[in-house]
Parts: structure tokens; C-alpha cells; sequence
């Protein structure tokens, strides 16, 4: 009895694991490996500085381009 509680808790496991996991589509596999969706250190910083700039509608002094308060470069 307990080899069989022990066989549905693993297969119940397995099902929620195999749930995890979504398949792409063709055309969403072209952003997977695109450099931007790599989290890194300086992925967050730029982010986070790119966010800034477009709430305080200015750029720091080392960022590359400026956008307005809308959100627009």
C-alpha cells in the first residue's frame, strides 16, 4: 500500500512539472536567444537607467540616447 501512495505522489509531481512548461510557437523562438531578454548585471542597470529617463523625461550624463516623458526616443 505504501509503494503505491508512493507512486501516485510521483506521478502527481510529474504532472504538475510537466504543467510548468509551455511550448513556443515558431515565430516567438526568434526572441529567445535575442541579447536583450539575457539577464545580466548591466541588463538590469540599463533597464532600470532606461526606465528613469523616461520618467524624469532626462538622460544621465553616460546614457546613449534621450527619449521624452512619454516613453518615446
Amino acid at each position: 500500500m505504501k509503494r503505491f501512495r508512493n507512486i501516485m505522489i510521483l506521478g502527481l509531481g510529474m504532472l504538475l512539472f510537466a504543467g510548468a512548461c509551455k511550448p513556443l510557437k515558431p515565430y516567438e523562438k526568434v526572441f529567445v536567444n535575442d541579447p536583450d531578454m539575457q539577464m545580466g548585471g548591466t541588463a538590469d542597470a540599463k533597464f532600470k537607467s532606461y526606465v528613469h529617463s523616461i520618467r524624469e523625461g532626462a538622460v544621465e550624463a553616460a546614457a546613449k540616447k534621450g527619449s521624452g516623458g512619454c516613453g518615446c526616443n
